[in-house]
């Protein structure tokens, strides 16, 4: 009897071998969840980065259309409150733009052609005198340096006749350059003319309940592009000027592209200035001097320091405040995916994803004077060009 009650108690309680399941620990489960939400977010990353690359036609041409429009519409804004209609504004804008753009272009592409010839000149001269240091005073064999010094004067006299064609033939051919050109003026148009419009359009895609914290992302994005290409813009202005007038006061052939390679490198952060200011002072120390190549290279530092210390924390920093190894970083990312645009582009949308997803997160502001758009009163915006008030 005790047998059978034994047998009973022990089919009651289950086999022996039975047992829970091992419980997973909190960190482990936490870490698993973060794994399979990085996994699909970094291939989110990788296929609009491959859809860009399929896109470049168009991506590229609406982001500088972004980049012009930043820069422009402060003046469309002037003029339609001085009671200009929108397309007489947004006319006047492109038109002296483009005149502005063309002369550039033209004058620069001139002085080039022109200065080229004394800048092959005042390198031969360079090298030959630097031959006769290495041979006279440092007693090296003629033969060991003369072949040195006949490669750079013959690949500088090759490529004379390529200055003013080798930048635009080294991106892209002639029609696709062009074509991008039309693309972006015409993106740019619509986006100074009716941009507002076509951004309200889209807010109305989205549900009543989220149209006020999408136009408030919309506005966070707009604000961290705009400081950032109107501050970068400034800073580029005056770095060009100081490089004009140090290499004009210096006689430094090829003053024009080299300001102009200046300019554009500071839209490139940390990296850009450093390596087209290095170009001027090798340029410089070819043909001017020791001497001169110092006294620049020292003018370069402290502009960079006044920009570091002054112009970027007053003009751009209360826009895009991410830290010097964040914009490092961001840099290389962009020009190993992207080449050149990548790296130029990397460092705004870096600064506008991190400011949407912090308001998208928080709802917290962090530019300094910013006001809010209005809350959305859920009436329907229609993707039609406003007509302009008739005339008082």
């Amino acid at each position: 009897m005790s047998e059978k009650a034994s047998a009973d108690r022990g089919s009651a309680a289950g086999p022996l071998t039975e047992r829970s399941p091992m419980p997973v620990p909190a960190l482990l489960a936490d870490l698993a969840g973060w794994a399979w939400r990085l996994l699909v977010l970094a291939l989110a990353g990788y296929l609009v980065v491959r859809l860009f690359d399929r896109l470049y036609f168009i991506v590229l041409p609406f982001f500088g259309a972004m980049f012009a429009t930043s820069l422009a519409y402060p003046l469309v804004r002037l003029l339609r409150h001085r009671g200009i209609r929108r397309l007489a504004a947004t006319w006047t804008t492109v038109i002296l733009a483009a005149l502005v753009l063309g002369g550039i272009s033209i004058f620069v592409v001139d002085r080039a052609i022109d200065e080229y010839p004394q800048l092959v000149s005042q390198t031969s001269n360079a090298v030959t005198r630097f031959r006769h240091f290495l041979t006279v005073d440092l007693h090296v064999k003629s033969s060991s340096t003369s072949s040195v010094g006949n490669t750079i004067t013959k690949y500088l006299s090759k490529h004379e006749s390529a200055v003013a064609s080798g930048a635009v033939s080294g991106i892209a051919t002639v029609a696709e350059a062009l074509g991008a050109f039309v693309l972006w003026l015409f993106m740019t148009f619509f986006l100074l003319y009716d941009g507002d419009q076509i951004w309200g359009w889209i807010v109305h895609l989205f549900p009543a309940n989220a149209r006020a914290r999408v136009r408030g992302a919309g506005d966070q994005a707009w604000d961290r592009l705009a400081g950032f290409v109107r501050g970068t813009f400034i800073i580029a202005v005056i770095h060009g000027v100081v490089a004009a007038v140090a290499l004009s006061a210096m006689r430094v052939p090829l003053v024009a592209p080299l300001t102009l390679l200046v300019f554009l490198g500071s839209f490139l952060p940390i990296v850009g200035s450093i390596i087209f200011g290095s170009l001027a002072v090798a340029i410089t120390l070819v043909t001017r001097g020791t001497v001169l190549g110092a006294v620049l290279a020292g003018i370069l530092i402290i502009d960079n320091q006044i920009e570091a210390h002054y112009l970027q924390p007053m003009l751009v920093g209360r826009y895009v405040r991410l830290h010097p190894l964040v914009v490092a970083v961001s840099i290389a990312g962009g020009g190993l995916l992207e080449g050149i645009p990548g790296a130029v582009l990397a460092v705004p949308f870096v600064a506008v994803v991190y400011a949407v997803l912090r308001y998208l997160a928080t709802g917290e502001d962090q530019i300094a004077g910013h006001q809010p758009a209005a809350e959305d009163d859920g009436k329907q915006v229609d993707l039609v060009p406003e007509a302009d008030p008739p005339p008082a």
